[in-house]
């Protein structure tokens, strides 16, 4: 009897446990369900303000959620790189960081920290545009802002801040109308090139820690058109794009820079840039500069003192990439100075991207030639 007793207890157990699994398992998506739940995704948590491309879009609003502060490692965990994807690079605090173009293209918009500094970097796969700042600024007591993709303007998209809604240019780092405006960002220098490059640059770099499966739920910006300097371009970035001067063509790559006032501007094809020999010394708006090309993408570019533009300037090496003067000074491709007395060069306002979209923010620029 008491065994009898004892095995219709051990079955009903067993049932009790069949009937949590089946009903587990009746509960839980499939995964085909839970890719389509996160191609809906949350609603966003900050709405924008008005008519934005965020609220209006036939996308789904997921895609226009930032990627904030993701996860990195040390290059030598980095697997899942190779040496031809082309990533975004910088130093903060001493600590290089590459950022994979193949996630770029699916957030756009990272707000990063790297040690105590935040950092906003932003991506278009249409234009090639690609910059970094640190997003704080006096109008805002030097708090940090953070940022999310606002709508389309001036052949690319522009962006927002969540604490102020105040709608900027996410590659010159200035407003374009809200509250804080006019205010500007300062610019923390980036290299855009092929991931064996950079890492052979900076073997001590992070990298962003991501797997292709990271894209699958996000399909916007995968595919040849997200390639630099592809001629892909949306209806949408044409419309409000400058498609009428054809001084260039319009996918050309360039590199753009503003003067310290953002009055002038002047654009460097980076096949002008390939022909120099050395580093290049162009005076522009009463500054001069000092502009060198590495690799297929990257642009090296200072923007001299008084007290600097008599001295000589010529580069040291490749990689690592150096520049010294006729004084001893030596600096590295970010203008930090090499030597510990050294005075840091400063870096020029400009940056990477396409000649449409470029033209389209500043119709007057010049051509260097």
């Amino acid at each position: 009897m008491f065994q009898s007793r004892a095995l219709i207890g051990v079955a009903l157990v067993a049932l009790f446990i069949l009937g949590v699994l089946v009903g587990l398992l009746w509960l839980s998506p499939s995964e085909e369900e839970v890719v389509q739940v996160a191609v809906e995704g949350p609603k966003i948590q900050y709405q924008p303000w008005d008519e934005t491309l965020a609220l209006t879009s036939p996308f789904p609003r997921f895609i226009f959620l930032p990627l904030n502060n993701p996860a990195v490692v040390p290059a030598s965990m980095a697997d899942y790189m190779e040496d031809d994807d082309i990533v975004a690079g910088l130093v903060v605090e001493g600590q290089a960081r590459a950022y994979p173009q193949w996630v770029l293209v699916a957030y756009h918009v990272v707000n990063d920290t790297i040690g105590n500094s935040p950092v906003l970097l932003a991506h278009c796969e249409i234009c090639s545009g690609t910059s970094a700042f640190t997003p704080r600024v006096e109008a805002f007591e030097s708090r940090t802002l953070s940022f999310q993709i606002h709508g389309i303007a001036k052949g690319t998209f522009s962006v927002y801040d969540y604490q102020t809604q105040t709608v900027w240019s996410p590659f010159t780092g200035r407003t374009m109308e809200g509250s804080l405006h006019p205010s500007r960002m300062d610019r923390i220098p980036l290299i855009v090139e092929p991931w064996g490059q950079w890492r052979k640059r900076f073997p001590d770099t992070e990298v962003l820690l991501a797997t292709r499966r990271m894209i699958e739920v996000r399909e916007h910006g995968r595919g040849d058109p997200n390639t630099i300097g592809h001629d892909y371009l949306p209806d949408g970035f044409a419309k409000v794009a400058n498609m009428d001067d054809t001084r260039l063509e319009p996918n050309e790559l360039i590199f753009g820079v503003t003067n310290l006032e953002g009055t002038q501007s002047i654009v460097f094809p980076l096949e002008y840039l390939k022909q120099q020999e050395g580093l290049l010394k162009y005076r522009f708006a009463d500054e001069d500069y000092l502009l060198k090309r590495i690799g297929d993408f990257a642009v090296v570019a200072y923007r001299l003192r008084k007290s600097e533009e008599e001295k000589e300037f010529h580069q040291i090496s490749e990689t690592p990439f150096r520049v010294g003067d006729d004084q001893g000074g030596v600096w590295d491709e970010f203008g930090h100075a090499v030597n510990e007395e050294g005075e840091d060069l400063l870096v020029a306002d400009g940056y990477f991207t396409e000649w449409y979209e470029w033209v389209s923010g500043w119709p007057e620029s010049q051509i260097a030639q």
